[in-house]
């Protein structure tokens, strides 16, 4: 009589790669915006963003970390433009958020560069 099939365990890695590939489809589904990326969309001119970009930066990662109980948002990785000494641009660390944070829309309202872009989609808390 034939010897019974056992069963053979997967190896970590296999289990591993099979949880990454279910996960794949939620993160791609959760899209995430830069600032400048963000500021584009509420129609901001290119060199105001150049200008003032940082400084809402700032203002949206303070207005984050209030939400999130000092936690930092995901960062992503973006490639500057053309300067002195790097003539393809140089790569930056930069924070991403979710297109849907209320920390965009608050932390722009709170910086008066900004504050006329976004001034009908936020009203602060009573």
């Amino acid at each position: 009589m034939p010897k019974a099939r056992t069963h053979r365990p997967r190896r970590p890695a296999a289990v591993l790669r099979d949880r990454r590939r279910a996960n794949r489809a939620h993160r791609d589904m959760t899209q995430r915006v830069k600032v400048s990326d963000y500021l584009t969309v509420l129609g901001m001119e290119e060199t105001d963003i150049d200008r003032y970009g940082s400084w809402a930066g700032k203002h949206i990662v303070n207005a984050y970390r209030a939400a999130n109980f000092g936690l930092n948002p995901r960062t992503t990785r973006k490639r500057t433009k053309p300067c002195k000494g790097y003539p393809e641009g140089r790569w930056i660390k930069v924070f991403a958020y979710r297109i849907t944070d209320p920390a965009l829309i608050a932390g722009c309202a709170s910086y008066k560069r900004t504050a006329p872009f976004v001034q009908g989609l936020y009203t602060p808390a009573a």
